[in-house]
C-alpha cells in the first residue's frame, strides 16, 4: 500500500504548536535526494531466465540492482525469501509464478504481461512453422485462458494442458496429440525432453524489459513514500502533544506515545481500530454530527483531565479523517463536574451467536445483575469479558448510574491513591475515580499485573467501604459495585483475602472454541463491521477452517483475521471459494494452522517412525484445511515424495483426495 502524503501534511500543517517542526520538514521534502538506490529480484525459470539474464546485461541502470532467482512454483518460496532478506523492494515474475506469489505472499509484484495478442501471435507462429496439432499449456493457478474465442478468431484446433506440477506436466504432454507446444518456461523445459516442438509465450526481451523498467519506477515511488513516511513518523511519535488520527470510516490510523500515556492506553495495539470502540468519547461520528470544522473540549482520562481538539482533515472538498490533539490540562477536576461520559453501551440483545455457552452466560449474566454483591468475570484474553460487564451493568438497577473501567496495569504505584482517592491538596479539590462512580459501577481489570500500592487501596475500600481523598480528613462512602475482569492465569496473582471479596459470585466466560456454533455469525459480523462495502457472501466454504482454528487471543484473534482477510479479499476482486479458502488461510497464518495440526496429531512431527495409519490421519487433515497437494505435504513432513505415496497406496488413499479408495 502506498503512503498517503497528503493526509500527514493536513496533520502537520493542522498541529499548530509543532509548527516549527512542520516547517522544516517540509523544507527537506523538497530537496531531491540524489543517492536513491533500488533492488529488484526477477523470478524466472530456464528458459525465461535466460532471456531476462541476456536483458540484465545490457540494462544500464546507474541506479538499480536486478538480482535473478532461477526457480519454479515448488522452489518460489525460498526465492522470494532470498530476495526479501538481500533487500528487493519489487519482484518481478511470469504468469504461473506470478499467481503462486501472491497467493503466498503480499510484497509488491510486477507481472510480466501476457494477453490474448500474446497467443495470437504464437499460435500464428507455430502455424508458419508448419505446425497442424497444436496445444497450450496452462499452470492451474495461472489465469484462465479462453480456448474458445482463440480458435474462433484462428481457426486453429488447439488442445489445452492443464498442470500444476512438472510431473504432471510431462505425464500429459507425453500422451497428448500435438506436434507443437505453446507455453511458459517449464513447458519449453519438458517439451525439450519429449522432442516436441515448443514456443515460449512470452514475447520476448521487450516483454521482460518493460517489466523491468515499471518495477523499477515502483521501487522508486515506494522509497520515496518511505523516506516521507519516517520522518513524519518521527515528527508525530516525538511531539509533546497527544495525536490522534482517524481515517474517513473512524478507524484509527495514528495514536502516538504521548496520546497513548494521556488515556492510559499504553499497553494496547489501537492501529486499525475505531475510536468509537476504544475512547466512544471522542467518537469520530459525534464530532461529524456536531457539523463544526474544529470542536474543543475536556475529558477526564485515568483521573486527569486532558484538553481535546478535533479537527476535520480534508483534502479539497473531501473529508479524508480527524486529527484529535490532546494536552494535558493543570486545572483540577471538580466534584460538580458531568459525569455523563461514563456509560455502558451494550445490552444482552447485542450479543453475536446461539450456542449453549452463550445462553448460560445470558441466563448466569442477568440473574447476577440484580445482586449487589461483586462479580469476578473469568475467563481467556480476549473472551469479550468488557462487553459482558457492561450488559450486566446495563440490565442491573445500577445502569443509569456511571460505569467506569480501571485498568490497573497502568496506573503507577505513586498514583494510584491520586487516582482512586482523589486530592483535596493546594485547596483544589480532584474527584477520584471511585467517588466519581457514586452509585453505579466499577470495573477492574489488569490486577494481575497491579502495584501494591494499588492493591492495597482498594483493600482498604473493600474492608471499610469508604475512603479518603489524599490530603482529606472525611470519609467519603463507597457505593458503587465492583466487577473485576481476570485471566484464569491472573486469578493466581491476586492476593487470596482480596481476591476472596472481589469473587463473591463468579461467572466464566466461555473462550470461542466453547462455542464453535457461534464463529461463522460473528465472522459475519466482524466483516459487515470492517468495510462500508458489501461482505463476501456464502462463506460457509470457509466454515471448516474457521472451526478448526484454536483462536488463542479469542475474538481479538477473530477480528484481526477479518481485518486482513477484507484487505486481502478486495485486493483479489471477487475471488473464487478456492480463493476465499486461500485468503482465509493467509489471513490466519498458514504456520498457525500447521501448528495447531501438529497439536492435534503429533505423529506428524516425527512422521518418518510414526504408525504410517496416525500420519494418514494427520495428512488428510493437512490436505482439506490447509489445501496442501503430496509434494507439499511430503516437504512439510520431511518425507520422500515416493514414501508418501507409498504410504497412502498400501492403506488404500486416493493421492488427490486423501480419501480412502472402494
Amino acid at each position: 500500500m502506498l503512503f498517503t502524503f497528503v493526509s500527514l501534511y493536513d496533520i502537520l500543517t493542522a498541529v499548530k504548536h509543532i509548527a516549527p517542526l512542520s516547517d522544516l520538514f517540509f523544507r527537506g521534502m523538497e530537496e531531491r535526494d540524489l543517492g536513491n538506490s533500488y533492488k529488484i529480484c526477477f523470478l524466472g525459470y530456464k528458459k525465461l531466465g535466460e532471456m531476462a539474464q541476456q536483458v540484465i546485461e545490457h540494462l544500464n541502470y546507474s541506479d538499480t540492482t536486478i538480482i535473478l532467482k532461477e526457480c519454479a512454483i515448488d522452489t518460489l518460496a525460498q526465492a522470494v525469501n532470498e530476495g526479501l532478506s538481500e533487500g528487493c523492494q519489487v519482484f518481478v515474475a511470469g504468469s504461473a509464478n506470478a499467481e503462486e506469489f501472491k497467493r503466498r505472499f503480499y510484497e509488491h509484484l510486477i507481472e510480466l504481461h501476457v494477453d490474448m495478442s500474446d497467443y495470437l501471435f504464437s499460435l500464428q507462429h507455430a502455424k508458419d512453422q508448419g505446425a497442424e496439432r497444436i496445444a497450450i499449456t496452462v499452470h492451474r493457478k495461472s489465469r484462465r485462458v479462453d480456448f474458445d474465442v482463440l480458435q474462433q478468431l484462428t481457426g486453429i484446433p488447439i488442445q489445452p494442458i492443464y498442470y500444476e506440477s512438472e510431473t504432471e506436466l510431462e505425464y500429459n504432454l507425453s500422451h497428448a496429440d500435438c506436434d507443437c507446444v505453446i507455453g511458459a518456461s517449464l513447458t519449453d523445459e519438458v517439451a525439450g525432453r519429449l522432442g516436441i516442438k515448443s514456443i515460449l509465450i512470452y514475447e520476448g526481451e521487450y516483454t521482460i524489459r518493460s517489466s523491468i523498467d515499471r518495477a523499477r519506477n515502483l521501487a522508486a515511488e515506494l522509497q520515496s513514500a518511505s523516506r516521507k513516511e519516517a520522518v513524519t513518523s518521527a515528527i508525530i511519535r516525538n511531539t509533546p502533544a497527544g495525536i490522534i488520527v482517524t481515517d474517513e470510516n473512524g478507524r484509527i490510523t495514528i495514536f502516538n506515545n504521548q496520546a497513548k500515556k494521556l488515556t492510559g492506553l499504553q499497553d494496547q495495539k489501537l492501529r486499525g481500530q475505531f475510536l468509537s470502540d476504544v475512547i466512544p468519547a471522542l467518537s469520530y461520528a459525534a464530532f461529524y454530527k456536531k457539523g463544526q470544522s474544529q470542536l474543543d473540549h475536556k475529558h477526564l482520562f485515568d483521573g486527569a483531565m486532558v484538553r481535546c481538539i478535533q479537527t476535520r482533515l480534508l483534502q479539497g472538498d473531501q473529508q479524508i479523517g480527524m486529527l484529535t490533539t490532546l494536552q494535558a490540562d493543570n486545572s483540577r477536576r471538580k466534584r460538580t463536574d458531568n459525569t455523563r461520559e461514563f456509560s455502558a453501551k451494550h445490552h444482552w440483545k447485542d450479543i453475536i451467536g446461539t450456542s449453549g455457552a452463550v445462553k448460560r452466560i445470558q441466563a448466569e449474566g442477568k440473574n447476577l445483575a440484580e445482586l449487589e454483591d461483586p462479580i469476578a468475570l473469568i475467563g481467556e484474553s480476549g473472551t469479550g469479558k468488557g462487553f459482558f460487564a457492561q450488559c450486566i451493568h446495563n440490565s442491573s438497577p445500577r445502569a443509569g448510574e456511571p460505569y467506569i473501567t480501571i485498568n490497573a496495569a497502568t496506573i503507577a504505584a505513586q498514583d494510584a491513591a491520586r487516582v482512586l482517592f482523589g486530592s483535596d491538596n493546594d485547596g483544589k479539590p480532584h474527584m477520584g475515580l471511585l467517588e466519581l462512580a457514586g452509585s453505579g459501577t466499577v470495573v477492574l481489570r489488569g490486577l494481575g499485573e497491579a502495584s501494591e500500592a494499588f492493591l492495597s487501596c482498594l483493600q482498604q475500600v473493600m474492608m471499610h467501604h469508604s475512603f479518603f481523598n489524599v490530603g482529606g480528613v472525611t470519609a467519603i462512602p463507597f457505593n458503587a459495585r465492583l466487577l473485576t475482569l481476570v485471566t484464569p492465569e491472573e486469578t493466581t496473582k491476586i492476593p487470596r483475602a482480596l481476591w476472596e471479596r472481589l469473587s463473591v459470585f463468579s461467572l466464566n466466560i466461555p473462550s470461542l472454541r466453547e462455542r464453535q456454533e457461534d464463529i461463522m455469525s460473528l465472522f459475519r459480523f466482524f466483516l459487515l463491521r470492517e468495510t462500508s462495502l458489501t461482505s463476501p457472501q456464502n462463506q460457509r466454504d470457509l466454515e471448516e477452517i474457521l472451526r478448526f482454528y484454536s483462536w488463542p487471543a479469542n475474538l481479538v484473534s477473530l477480528a484481526t483475521v477479518c481485518k486482513r482477510y477484507m484487505y486481502y479479499y478486495q485486493q483479489a476482486m471477487n475471488p473464487s471459494p478456492s480463493a476465499r479458502q486461500q485468503i482465509l488461510i493467509h489471513a490466519i497464518g498458514e504456520d498457525a494452522l500447521l501448528q495447531d495440526i501438529y497439536q492435534r496429531y503429533p505423529a506428524l512431527k516425527d512422521a518418518t517412525n510414526s504408525p504410517p495409519e496416525d500420519v494418514l490421519q494427520g495428512v488428510a487433515v493437512m490436505k482439506r484445511i490447509l489445501k496442501y497437494n503430496n509434494s507439499t505435504v511430503a516437504d512439510k513432513l520431511g518425507l520422500g515424495r515416493t514414501t508418501l505415496w507409498r504410504m497412502q497406496k498400501n492403506a488404500g488413499i486416493s493421492e488427490t483426495s486423501g480419501e480412502k479408495t472402494p
